[in-house]
């Protein structure tokens, strides 16, 4: 019996590598790609490839809490860095460079985590060049970049010509269905050979009928179909959710319409107990998730709400709630 390959269908893979050339100007190939079983495995593979313990990784603040909890399972000590409206604070990182090693900076710089923000270009082009110059890896996590409605969607860092010391992290699953587990890792070949050995200790098969599948899809021209159905859909419904904020939240939270992505960052123009605030809205079939999800030490005063899994009427239900209690 011939076991399927530790770093996915070759054919997929090819096809994956081409989908990143042609829509974000990436410069890839089959031997630069790894199939994973999602944007997590992902994550863990990178993580227990790349790291040893007590080496620094930097990350963003608010910012995604089970990236930190793969990078501290793999040993690595974790140091917050403060976002704002153009994205991670890379004056900060740079200051901390001077006096300290980093192994690698964790950023999700197309749609932050949890802000919704962009990474400005001063920024990507300073990040990359002090990876370059002090030698730690950007980690990119590019986990839903499918869904941007500006008419030039921003170009991944991974795609920046001279970049030397990059992980792409990207998935299909925001894309087809959640149940639908397919990730990729994209780095140099000797790092996906890296990451190919450790994939075949912890999923020794992978999912080759799951694979194919997909690929048949993205083969037949049915997944590009289905992307720009898509777009049009949660473009409307961004639309739709913004409506609901200004007839239920106007003068409650500040926000910015984001460009992308499918989630709003509620800011609150005072203080709130969002754990007292969630409490009341439960008594009414209401729920969300409070700051404390996202925040590395000191909860932020923001709220991430996603607009896509609900229908209008719940999501309007919801927001005229929140309003009522806020």
């Amino acid at each position: 019996m011939n076991l399927a390959s530790e770093f996915g269908d070759e054919k997929f893979r090819e096809t994956i590598s081409n989908m990143l050339n042609q829509n974000r100007r990436m410069q890839t190939s089959a031997p630069e790609v790894c199939i994973t079983r999602g944007s997590q495995m992902a994550l863990f593979l990178t993580a227990h490839s790349l790291l040893e313990k007590g080496d620094i990784v930097l990350v963003e603040n608010p910012g995604y809490s089970p990236a930190w909890r793969t990078f501290q399972h793999a040993g690595a000590t974790l140091v917050p860095v403060d976002v704002d409206e153009e994205g991670i604070n890379v004056d900060r990182i740079e200051a901390y460079l001077k006096t300290n090693a980093v192994k690698a900076v964790y950023l999700t710089p197309h749609h932050q985590y949890p802000t919704t923000v962009t990474l400005s270009l001063a920024r990507r082009l300073q990040l990359i060049g002090l990876s370059n110059q002090y030698g730690f890896t950007i980690i990119e996590d590019d986990y839903d970049n499918e869904f941007h409605f500006d008419q030039r969607p921003v170009m991944p860092l991974s795609a920046f010509e001279g970049i030397r010391h990059y992980v792409y992290i990207g998935t299909l699953s925001k894309l087809i269905a959640p149940a639908i587990r397919i990730g990729y890792i994209v780095s140099t070949p000797d790092f996906i050979v890296r990451i190919g050995k450790l994939r075949k200790i912890v999923d020794l098969q992978g999912d080759a009928i799951m694979e194919q599948s997909i690929l048949d899809l993205m083969l037949s021209g049915e997944i590009r179909r289905h992307q720009k159905r898509m777009h049009s859909h949660y473009l409307a419904k961004r639309d739709f959710f913004s409506s609901l904020l200004e007839n239920y939240l106007k003068g409650k939270v500040t926000y910015k319409k984001p460009d992308g992505g499918l989630a709003f960052w509620l800011k609150p123009v005072r203080d709130i107990n969002f754990f007292r605030i969630k409490e009341k809205v439960n008594t009414e079939l209401v729920s969300f998730y409070t700051p404390d999800r996202f925040s590395y030490d000191q909860s932020v005063q923001g709220l991430r709400i996603g607009y896509a899994s609900l229908s209008e009427a719940n999501l309007e239900k919801g927001i005229r709630i929140l309003g009522k209690y806020l």
